[in-house]
């Protein structure tokens, strides 16, 4: 059975996924009322009175136009038509769907500035994705050097104390470990891990001929990252004497880079190496076999 855990998409995520949905739906549902309220008055109308339908309704009661200005006598049968007042209304709806729309994704980025009509918004510059962006990599590359570093060959040390000499649970307490480091700032990165040593999924299939191929980590991230229902995948095919092991990252909403593709790697290389080093100090201090 692989070693596996499981990723939960977050309530703000979520949010996140469905308003575009619920964005088009009300827009469908606006447009289709407008239709709907049309085609009834238009079938009362022809019922009642047809020539309304191209005309104003003879039915309307003269009023004196003598205290009239020429702009109410323009604006009055427009705004008396029934057709006009179901365009009006839609396409005042839309606007208000449309607007709020453009005021809830405030709610949930980190904006800097953003100017709507006489609306001010807070919007994320250049610069500072930026020095996000290099936060983020100086983080992964932290972690990379502290996995040649000594702390990490103890860490490995005491895991083998703990367990025995077994590559895949030692590599999976890393992978659970490096799974909680990936979720504090400045990461705040949520994802799973799977290891297989029996046949694997059918659909990394592809992915896993390429890791096997190229003999490093392959990434496969998703054309929309906003889409919760399509992983993005780090796939690496890793040989470690004469068993074949495949580790699966995947993620809903990180997208994989080079700095992860070098740091799980080398996760796998300081794994390997550690548990031979153990072995040989095994050898050195256990007491040589007496000789027959």
């Amino acid at each position: 059975m692989p070693g596996k855990t499981r990723e939960n998409r977050t309530f703000f995520q979520w949010i996140n996924f469905f308003i575009p949905y619920v964005y088009t739906l009300g827009i469908i549902l606006i447009i289709g009322w407008m239709l709907t309220a049309s085609v009834s008055i238009a079938l009362d109308n022809v019922s009642n009175d047809p020539k309304a339908l191209f005309l104003q309704s003879e039915n309307v009661q003269a009023t004196d136009t003598a205290n009239e200005t020429w702009l109410n006598l323009l604006i009055k049968p427009i705004v008396q038509s029934d057709f006009n007042q179901v365009i009006f209304r839609g396409l005042f709806l839309l606007l208000v769907w449309m607007l709020l729309f453009l005021v809830i994704p405030v709610a949930f980025k980190k904006l800097k500035r953003l100017k709507l009509f006489n609306m001010e918004f807070e919007v994320n510059d250049i610069e500072q994705a930026a020095i996000q962006t290099i936060e983020v990599s100086a983080t992964k590359a932290k972690y990379m050097l502290y996995l040649t570093s000594d702390a990490a060959t103890d860490r490995t040390l005491e895991i083998l104390d703990e367990i025995g000499l077994n590559y895949k649970d030692v590599l999976e307490n890393y992978l659970a470990e490096l799974q909680e480091w990936y979720k504090n700032a400045p990461l705040e990165t949520h994802f799973s891990y799977e290891l297989f040593t029996d046949p694997f999924p059918p659909a990394i299939k592809d992915l896993v001929a390429a890791s096997e191929e190229s003999g490093s980590a392959v990434i496969q991230n998703t054309a929309d990252p906003n889409n919760l229902m399509q992983k993005n995948y780090l796939v690496y095919a890793y040989s470690y004497r004469e068993q074949d092991y495949i580790t699966v990252i995947s993620s809903y909403t990180q997208e994989f880079d080079s700095f992860d593709q070098s740091l799980f790697e080398s996760l796998h290389n300081v794994v390997s190496k550690n548990i031979e080093n153990y072995e040989y100090l095994l050898a050195l201090t256990s007491p040589a076999e007496p000789d027959a």
